[in-house]
């Protein structure tokens, strides 16, 4: 029997049965699982795919010498979750219709547009080599002086994630600071941790820095600067300084006094001044408008509606740069690659020093054979590794789980994203040869094509992290079925019984969501999709102890705002989608950070942050409210 609301009056069997497909999805994306593809099956796929001409003869051979797998990871098992759902009947066309349409507050699609849209534009701001110019000028400032560099590359890791939010800063600092580490002979730990917590932090400021804050206030009607930023910068800002000494703290001693201070221009580093210009106004008008059409009555300008077309604007840019100039964009995919080369060079040479960052045996810093995994060739226009690598690699096996095996750029290219290759002769699957006279036109043949002749953008498109959004979409379907199937409302009148006051509101919700949810339940997207559910339902929202104080529902509101931001560097790499790419890069660079070393290492500031800004959340409620 269903309520008014859609949801069932009473839990059943299918309620246990999607709760469980809930867990069980979290925990895959906590700790992925590859599963060898039978021989006899990975056959007939291959020869499928060859026979409707998806990969040609070449691809065909490379791939039947080895053991492809089939991953349950974040990228595939909430998408397999969502179809044996449905296969169950536990959740229906009405659900999948609510998760990625949604209704007239909460509208995913619209989280979609804006996360892809703006990661476009930021990646193909970073590939004309802008950010790292600027983190080169900013560090150049800090001269000889070990401390005071780490005083001004942390002021602009905030700075930066305050306007270009979190995920960009991951994709652009960490490959910086990589190069950074190995010219002044660093240890790269305080570095890329303080990069990590500060591109976390500040990204709470504005609405367009995370697709939490996107979520939240679209789920609540708030207007951008008045209702969000307004409550959001200083529990955002003052945390993340009072950060700074807990940093300067725990990395004292790997924190040098003196370094080799970098000679190069900054500016030499524009590998496309034009694009540069082009694109960095691009994402200052963007955010300006995303803010201005915020204060449009009734929210009638939607997100998609600005943040489209600058998505749009950036890849049409790039399209027209590489048809008239395509030397130009090869010219920049080589200069990105040779980067790359000389990092991992240096990451050669340096392995024998004895300062690493790993803790334990179990975490070393791989070989660059040991981290190649197969796929599919690439085009020769980006066969080398750019600094970037591309998101897919990051959801592969965790660094902390017993495997220990590392995600890397080459498990990007691959068959499907379920799929990759690994070269095992004891292993390798015999395939007979099809009957084909030659290696004929395929879908692969055409893609290698279209990046040789468009090799800026195809590199941009190649970083772009597409397989996060049946993630999400995903995820967005899954907490509507446990809404439908009386889950949330369960929930909903547990959460509204700790409410029992402004300050209890406050700290529950933000303990809940950045040390729990968000590391356990599916990164702080999944985590901010369900506690925005519990929220608005009217178990919650009509339940005795919000109705009494009307400061209730505002603290929760906003604990879970700096809670889904904060939380993104817990205890587990799958607190976030910064958190997966974090580790990808790293381990691209030849740095591994284990799981354990990841945890201890942000507790004491996870910590801090929370009670901080739960603190300031707190005398906000009483002050504005």
């Amino acid at each position: 029997m269903s309520g008014t609301n859609g949801q069932q009056d009473s839990l059943n069997g299918h309620s246990g049965f999607i709760l469980a497909v809930f867990c069980v999805v979290s925990a895959f994306v906590i700790w992925p699982v590859r599963i060898p593809l039978p021989a006899s099956l990975q056959r007939l796929l291959l020869s499928t795919l060859l026979n409707t001409r998806v990969i040609g003869l070449s691809d065909f051979e490379t791939l039947s010498n080895r053991r492809l797998h089939i991953h349950l990871s974040l990228t595939t098992a909430p998408v397999i979750a969502v179809i044996l759902l449905l296969a169950t009947t536990t959740i229906h066309g009405s659900t999948i219709r609510l998760g990625i349409v949604g209704d007239e507050t909460v509208k995913p699609y619209d989280v979609l547009v804006l996360f892809i849209s703006l990661a476009y534009v930021s990646i193909a701001l970073d590939g004309t080599g802008a950010l790292e110019a600027t983190a080169f000028y900013v560090s150049k400032r800090g001269g000889s002086s070990g401390r005071l560099l780490f005083t001004y590359l942390y002021a602009f890791f905030l700075l930066t994630a305050c306007i270009v939010g979190n995920d960009p800063l991951i994709l652009s600092g960490t490959p910086f600071l990589a190069y950074l580490s190995q010219h002044t002979g660093l240890d790269p730990t305080a570095w890329v941790f303080a990069e990590f917590m500060a591109a976390n932090t500040a990204s709470a400021v504005l609405v367009s820095s995370n697709p939490t804050n996107i979520l939240i206030t679209g789920s609540f009607g708030l207007n951008y600067l008045t209702d969000f930023t307004k409550w959001t910068v200083l529990p955002s800002l003052i945390p993340a300084a009072l950060n700074y000494p807990i940093l300067l703290g725990m990395f004292w001693k790997k924190i040098p006094k003196t370094l080799t201070p970098l000679t190069e221009d900054p500016w030499s580093k524009l590998r496309d001044r034009p694009g540069a210009f082009f694109l960095s106004a691009l994402m200052l008008v963007t955010v300006s408008v995303l803010v201005g059409t915020s204060f449009v009555p009734g929210h009638a300008v939607e997100v998609w509606m600005v943040t489209a077309p600058a998505g749009v604007s950036a890849f049409l840019f790039n399209v027209v740069n590489d048809w008239f100039h395509p030397e130009v964009g090869r010219e920049i995919v080589r200069q990105q690659s040779r980067d790359s080369a000389a990092e991992m060079s240096e990451v050669d040479h340096r392995r024998s020093r004895p300062v690493q960052v790993h803790v334990s045996a179990g975490d070393q810093v791989r070989e660059p054979s040991d981290l190649e995994d197969g796929g599919l060739p690439s085009p020769k226009s980006s066969e080398s590794a750019s600094p970037s690598p591309p998101i897919p690699a990051k959801d592969e096996d965790n660094t902390g789980n017993k495997h220990g095996s590392q995600p890397t750029e080459s498990e990007s290219r691959q068959l499907s994203p379920s799929l990759s290759g690994r070269d095992q002769s004891k292993n390798s699957v015999p395939a007979s040869k099809p009957n084909t006279k030659g290696d004929r036109t395929s879908l692969t043949s055409l893609l290698r094509g279209l990046a040789s002749r468009f090799p800026s953008t195809a590199h941009t498109v190649s970083l772009l992290p597409i397989p996060l959004l049946p993630f999400a979409m995903a995820e967005f379907i899954l907490v509507r079925g446990l809404s439908q199937r009386g889950w949330i409302r369960v929930f909903a009148i547990g959460f509204a019984r700790a409410c029992t006051s402004p300050a209890a509101t406050v700290f529950f919700f933000g303990f809940v969501s950045a040390a729990f949810l968000c590391p356990l339940a599916g990164t702080n997207i999944g985590a901010t999709i369900i506690l925005v559910e519990i929220l608005r339902d009217p178990q919650f929202m009509r339940s005795d102890n919000v109705q009494r104080d009307p400061r209730v529902l505002p603290g929760a509101i906003y604990s879970v705002a700096m809670g889904s931001n904060i939380g993104a560097f817990s205890y587990t790499f799958a607190g976030s989608l910064a958190g997966l790419l974090w580790r990808g890069l790293l381990a691209h660079k030849g740095v591994r950070v284990s799981q354990w070393k990841f945890a201890r290492v942000n507790m004491v500031p996870l910590l801090m942050q929370i009670v901080v800004s739960s603190a300031i959340v707190l005398g906000e409620v009483y002050w504005f409210a």
